[in-house]
């Protein structure tokens, strides 16, 4: 079994990542050109 601290070093790791990925996809204006648009279509 893992430890707890490799556990939240992993998730924490994870978190990260994520964070990092979605930064990066706002250097791509139509990305978030499509994405507004696409809340904006909910309403």
């Amino acid at each position: 079994m893992r430890s707890p601290r490799l556990q939240r070093t992993l998730a924490w790791l994870a978190v990260a990542i994520a964070l990092a990925l979605v930064t990066l996809s706002y250097f791509q204006p139509a990305l978030v050109v499509d994405l507004g648009n696409r809340m904006w279509a909910c309403f």
